[in-house]
């Protein structure tokens, strides 16, 4: 992360949006920003309460990152980024603040939406240096936005209640809710649906198996990554991976890699050990 601190204005000014935006500590907060904060954002309503109950209302998983932060007077210019907040696509925002009486007073704001290098016509990144420069540590100097297990839980969970007697459920929705949009969902190294497409695998396997119950056994989290271990249990009443149905049950194990970007899942890798269900519907 590139960070150009411009003194003890841009720093305190840095900490205000990590205590308000990263941390959510309101009570924190409300000794950064003036009781009488004026707010000229077309998207967010009027004062500190205004600018507050709009954090309140996003997600967990919303995290602001700093790459550039100048000050001049009582005025401060930040270049940030907004992810995790629900929307497909990242915030890039430039911010000014003008500082009165050691807190902040009044905010203007641009924001545009973060596009990938192929839709960059100038082949440069909206933010930091390259397109797949890592986040660093925030000038509080705590960690970039790792997901914490309660971020992650709450993320996966639309996905795997698709999984959950997917005939019955609205599959599209609940991993629209859960995915983005270019989410790819590899079954082998190469090969990956689409998430239209995953949607009418869920519908399919639902079909074949109406009591199907995939429950998260373990769950681990490594930066913007969520590892889970799965069970997946059902009686086939169709024909299931071509096998007839018999009236015995499967009870086997499926391991997904997912890979989190704007507060939702851009990918994953799974394996599922569907020989060994096949062998217990067999015996």
């Amino acid at each position: 992360m590139i960070v150009k601190t411009a003194g003890e204005t841009g720093s305190f000014v840095l900490k205000a949006f990590d205590t308000l935006f990263n941390k959510r500590d309101y009570s924190k907060a409300a000794q950064y920003w003036s009781e009488n904060y004026i707010q000229h954002s077309a998207h967010i309503a009027p004062g500190r309460d205004g600018l507050f109950n709009l954090v309140r209302s996003l997600p967990d998983t919303l995290r602001y990152e700093n790459a550039v932060v100048v000050a001049e007077g009582d005025y401060v210019i930040l270049h940030g980024r907004f992810t995790g907040s629900g929307r497909p696509r990242a915030w890039i925002a430039a911010d000014i603040v003008r500082m009165e009486e050691g807190r902040l007073a009044e905010h203007w704001d641009v924001m545009q939406d973060e596009v990938t290098q192929e839709e960059s016509k100038s082949g440069w990144p909206m933010f930091g240096a390259s397109f797949a420069e890592p986040i660093g540590p925030s000038e509080s100097g705590d960690a970039g936005p790792e997901l914490t297990m309660e971020q992650a839980r709450m993320i996966v969970a639309p996905l795997y209640d698709a999984l959950n007697q997917p005939a019955r459920k609205d599959v599209a929705a609940l991993l629209a809710k859960a995915a983005n949009p270019d989410y790819r969902s590899h079954h082998t190294n190469e090969d990956w649906f689409s998430r239209d497409q995953l949607t009418a695998v869920f519908k399919s396997i639902g079909e074949a198996v109406p009591d199907l119950r995939w429950t998260i056994e373990d769950i681990k989290v490594i930066g913007n990554q969520i590892v889970v271990r799965g069970r997946a249990t059902g009686t086939p009443t169709g024909e299931f991976w071509g096998a007839k149905p018999t009236g015995k049950s499967f009870n086997t194990m499926a391991i997904d890699i997912f890979t989190v970007k704007n507060g939702k899942l851009a990918s994953a890798f799974h394996v599922e050990n569907w020989m060994a269900a096949l062998q217990q519907l067999a015996k």
